[in-house]
């Protein structure tokens, strides 16, 4: 089934978009605030209540289509109420909305009740088929992120789109995932070919917040995002479940958090895995400040990656490029870590630090040229508080003030 959305589209098919059953979940059912650590290595984060399932009313139902083909929705202008009432559309019940090529989607207005999210909550499986277009919060606006997806059922791909200027706000929701939150088992989003650039969230993800869901990113850019706590492009948070999260052929650049990693943060129970990536110029300033590029205490495996040119700026700052802390495990294959800071008093591990029982293996990833810098810094290349760190065909050279802490506690390293 095909349906064209006019250029002035109140009402679609005869039916409003509150007609759609569009609603944020209730305050119990808002993702709980991780522990203490956002890492959840003090104490496990607890898990939120059931996530609210949206049930369609019965003309919504209506509009479903008789067969097992899902809804295919072509949006042929550039008004923010056309593209809101052809998302509005398939949410609850499926489909794909193809947007007008080289469109500039400027958002004014949160979908009515959700007050936290500028397009309708996605609840079924949704494409939505982008050509070089952009949708964007305006400046005037108030704070919104663009996506919440919802577990179970809730999938979300989007194709040669960009989203920026979301803003997920504490004050009008829990602050979670600038431009998509994704909310318990079952929710997935997909990214092809697109790019989430200058969102920002009070809390945790500032292009995106994955709270027991799976993220896959394919040959897309998040760049410039920022988080107030964790995960200035990415958090991923099991929430009692397993999130996960693929990146692949992507770029994670210049993103910034408060507190811990400008570029990804995975808790306790996540895996994620980055192929033919690139983590770099993200950033952590502030006291304590770790990760400048990741901090992770899951399952993370980095293939054919780098680790380039991130930083963490303070007293007590710790791994300019990766935190690994808790039981967390980093595997790097032909992944290089150079070129990233830690700077401030008591600086450690430029390159890489690593604390807990934490452990990470590097197979032909050289850790070159990063630096500690400030009164007492130490572990240039890599500082190894606890835990385990193994070298296979790695060099760790030219790093300042030298290479492994003084003394090392990285075998074969000097």
């Amino acid at each position: 089934m095909r349906l064209s959305i006019p250029r002035v589209v109140p009402i679609l098919m005869g039916l409003t978009a509150a007609a759609f059953g569009f609603g944020t979940p209730t305050a119990s059912a808002q993702a709980a605030p991780p522990a203490t650590d956002p890492l959840g290595v003090s104490q496990s984060a607890a898990a939120p209540a059931n996530p609210v399932v949206r049930t369609p009313s019965a003309e919504a139902r209506r509009t479903a289509p008789a067969t097992s083909r899902s809804l295919n929705v072509n949006v042929t202008s550039c008004s923010e109420s056309d593209l809101q009432a052809a998302i509005g559309a398939v949410a609850t019940v499926g489909g794909t909305v193809n947007l007008r090529r080289g469109c500039t989607y400027t958002l004014t207005d949160a979908v009515p009740p959700n007050d936290d999210n500028g397009l309708p909550v996605i609840t079924n499986r949704v494409t939505i088929n982008g050509y070089g277009d952009t949708i964007t919060r305006a400046a005037t606006a108030a704070n919104f992120r663009f996506f919440e997806i919802d577990g179970p059922s809730g999938n979300l791909t989007l194709n040669a789109l960009t989203l920026s200027n979301g803003h997920a706000s504490s004050g009008l929701g829990n602050g979670r995932g600038g431009a998509i939150w994704l909310q318990g088992g079952g929710s997935a989003l997909t990214l092809n070919n697109s790019r989430l650039t200058t969102n920002t969230a009070d809390t945790f993800g500032g292009a995106i917040d994955n709270d027991n869901g799976t993220v896959s990113v394919s040959s897309s850019t998040l760049y410039d995002n920022t988080a107030g706590r964790a995960g200035g492009a990415v958090f991923v948070s099991p929430f009692g479940g397993s999130g996960t999260a693929t990146v692949d052929r992507s770029r994670i650049a210049g993103n910034h958090a408060a507190t811990l990693a400008g570029g990804i943060a995975a808790a306790v129970g996540t895996k994620v895995t980055l192929t033919s990536t690139q983590l770099s110029s993200n950033d952590v300033i502030g006291t304590n400040a770790q990760g400048g590029g990741i901090a992770q205490a899951g399952t993370m495996t980095l293939k054919r990656s780098t680790v380039m040119g991130n930083s963490t700026s303070g007293n007590n700052a710790q791994g300019g490029g990766i935190f690994n802390t808790g039981s967390g495990t980093v595997q790097l294959t032909d992944s290089p870590v150079t070129g990233n800071t830690a700077n401030g008093t008591n600086s450690r591990g430029g390159g890489i630090f690593n604390t807990g029982s934490g452990t990470v293996a590097l197979n032909r990833s050289p850790v070159i040229k990063n630096r500690a810098l400030g009164t007492g810094a130490d572990g240039g290349g890599i500082f190894n508080a606890s835990g385990t760190v193994t070298l296979t065909a790695s060099p760790v050279i030219g790093n300042q003030p030298n290479n492994c802490g003084s003394p090392s506690t990285v075998p074969g390293c000097f």
